[in-house]
């Protein structure tokens, strides 16, 4: 009997489609490779997102704990690991490493995930025989969260609002706004400030209800310390909301630094 491996590995290449002007590799890109990765190994055991939709079943991402050391660049090719940290009932709880061509580290990242049935419209235990091809491996890629951090409750925070409003194009085959979306919103909602003069090197995401087609949606983005006076470490909270309902979508946290 063949050994199932613990962790499954993806190689991927910047391309200047995927790249800022600065040869820096866009957030949303790193995380559609992740999405593209951790999909691969579902199917490398027999279980692709089509087959599971052919069963009326698929994976909902619940959230996104990310730390970048370094972000990849024009041209370079990078390999990303992932593995099941831990598996209870529907949730299934998945870590990634981005390693550059000489095995550094770039980027840690976990998250997790619930097993959903869509005809049923509700969470359902994981097949036996999907947690019997995914044995876990315990470590944890990214523990430290900032989703609650107290950087984001001084006194010395900027609240901004903007709004998006949700086209055909951001729906994903479950018919709501796929996850990778709301990264593109928020990094699109920074102020230029922020784009230009400072990186991205952690971001903590909570998907807490879906966004149907049509939509308009509203970002409260809080910024400490205030763009007036800013510092060399810089805390973005994002709310994300919909008119629809009064609760929020989700909710991201992340930490820029002043580039060099």
């Amino acid at each position: 009997m063949e050994k199932i491996k613990l962790n499954f590995q993806k190689t991927f290449e910047v391309h200047s489609y995927e790249a800022f002007y600065n040869r820096q590799l866009k957030p949303v890109k790193l995380f559609e490779y992740l999405n593209d990765t951790a999909e691969h190994h579902s199917e490398s055991v027999g279980f692709s997102m089509e087959n599971l939709f052919f069963k009326g079943c698929s994976w909902i991402l619940l959230s996104w704990n990310i730390c970048i050391e370094k972000w990849p660049s024009l041209r370079d090719v990078i390999l990303i690991e992932t593995w099941i940290s831990h598996i209870k009932r529907c949730f299934a709880f998945r870590e990634f490493l981005v390693k550059n061509s000489q095995n550094e580290i770039l980027i840690r990242a976990s998250s997790r995930w619930i097993f959903y049935h869509i005809g049923k419209k509700r969470a359902e235990r994981i097949p036996e025989k999907l947690v019997n091809q995914w044995p876990t491996n315990r470590s944890v890629a990214c523990p430290e969260s900032i989703i609650d951090s107290a950087n984001l409750k001084t006194q010395g925070s900027q609240k901004i609002e903007n709004s998006f409003i949700v086209q055909k194009q951001d729906i994903d085959i479950l018919d709501h706004v796929h996850n990778t979306r709301y990264i593109d919103w928020i990094i699109l909602n920074k102020p230029e400030e922020i784009r230009q003069n400072y990186s991205l090197k952690h971001i903590d995401v909570s998907y807490r209800h879906e966004i149907k087609f049509p939509n308009d949606v509203l970002i409260r983005q809080g910024i400490s310390p205030s763009l007036e006076n800013l510092e060399e470490i810089v805390y973005i909270c994002d709310e994300i909301m919909t008119p629809d309902k009064p609760e929020l979508a989700s909710l991201i946290v992340s930490r820029w630094e002043l580039s060099p």
